[in-house]
């Protein structure tokens, strides 16, 4: 009754399911059911010990749109520890998510979520850790869907980028997959959160914010939110939603590959159509050259490439063009075969980033998976 009764869970049930009314419906009873199993708004810290206690996950400050941020640092993440298994960790997720959603301000529907993954091991990649993570990517798509705006993952080494692309990415839908931005730069995260919001570290990674580190929640989810809105001065001091929600949504995918020294960097990327995907190289004053070769699905995707520089007023383009493909006369869009080029690097470029643009403006896959090959050359 009380999902009938709320036009906005109906529309994120229709919006998760592409207005298929079936399956919305679906997944609406789906939801319900889930939610009277496991009573995630009366979850008490009893039931989940350990994986409380660790810190792994916290409830931090507001973006600028308004969505409630909830900070995941693995480096405190220790599944294997869980007393009641991955029940506790089920709980752990209901828990986080009901309290962030608790404090969203009128207008607010998502969430925004910081990933710090500088601590990443190979043992967070262990049977039973992976079981986590796949409930908590099923708990997220199916039982709170639409809910998450924006997922930033700092500090990614090759490690997690691997684990990501083969692992976590089959278990997501593509709608899912567009909220995962790869942060390269602080700067990406001050864009859409102020300084204010933002701890100095979250974990191993700087993030250098202005709000002192946000405590380890320890308390029932109803206490939790108590304690916050006491702090805030009221439930009217909820920040409200904001047009920057469109801006974070519309952020464009991010690799970043280091410049400083030579090598061989392979891997994938998502284009998602409509939205920008950058493959970023960090120029360094040693970086000679730089070299790609992109293959896949290229119908209908547009390549380019850009030097940036970053300044006071925003970046400034030193160098751009288009990258020659295998099989076809024009470079862009491409048709078939492969995207090919290399860039001399000038040593005044040093602090500046090498940028290879893709973009699918039209296609029957709303995504589509390209595999790059980058090399490096350093003096």
């Amino acid at each position: 009754e009380l999902l009938a009764d709320s036009r906005c869970a109906l529309l994120r049930f229709l919006r998760a399911r592409d207005f298929d009314v079936i399956k919305a419906r679906d997944l609406a009873i789906t939801c319900c059911c889930w939610r009277a199993s496991v009573r995630p708004w009366s979850i008490e810290p009893m039931l989940i010990p350990e994986a409380l206690a660790s810190g792994a996950w916290r409830f931090g400050g507001h973006t600028k749109a308004g969505m409630p941020i909830l900070q995941f640092d693995c480096a405190a993440w220790a599944p294997w520890q869980y007393r009641f298994g991955l029940d506790e960790f089920v709980r752990y997720v209901a828990y986080l998510m009901e309290g962030a959603v608790a404090r969203m301000g009128p207008g607010v529907e998502q969430v925004c979520m910081i990933w710090s993954l500088q601590g990443w091991t190979q043992q967070l990649m262990a049977p039973f850790a992976v079981r986590c993570m796949s409930q908590l990517l099923h708990i997220l798509q199916t039982m709170y869907p639409e809910r998450i705006g924006v997922t930033f993952l700092c500090g990614v080494n090759s490690l997690f980028q691997g684990y990501f692309f083969r692992i976590l990415r089959p278990w997501m839908s593509h709608r899912f997959l567009t909220t995962f931005q790869f942060v390269s730069d602080v700067r990406q995260l001050t864009e859409h959160i102020d300084r204010s919001q933002l701890p100095p570290n979250i974990g191993l990674t700087q993030l250098g914010g202005a709000h002192e580190e946000f405590p380890v929640p320890l308390r029932s989810v109803e206490d939790e939110l108590d304690a916050f809105i006491a702090e805030l001065g009221g439930p009217a001091n909820l920040p409200v939603a904001s047009e920057a929600a469109a801006a974070v949504a519309a952020a464009a995918q991010h690799t970043c590959i280091s410049g400083a020294a030579s090598g061989t960097h392979v891997g994938e990327v998502d284009v998602l159509q409509g939205k920008p995907c950058y493959i970023e190289v960090a120029l360094e004053s040693s970086t000679a050259a730089v070299d790609w070769h992109i293959s896949g699905p290229l119908s209908g995707v547009a390549f380019g490439y850009r030097v940036c520089q970053a300044g006071i007023f925003g970046e400034r383009v030193l160098e751009e063009g288009h990258g020659a493909s295998a099989d076809v006369a024009a470079p862009t869009p491409s048709r078939a075969g492969a995207i090919d080029g290399s860039l001399a690097i000038q040593e005044a470029w040093a602090g500046c980033k090498l940028r290879l643009m893709l973009y699918s403006s039209y296609s029957r896959e709303d995504c589509r998976t390209l595999e790059y090959c980058v090399g490096v050359e350093a003096r």
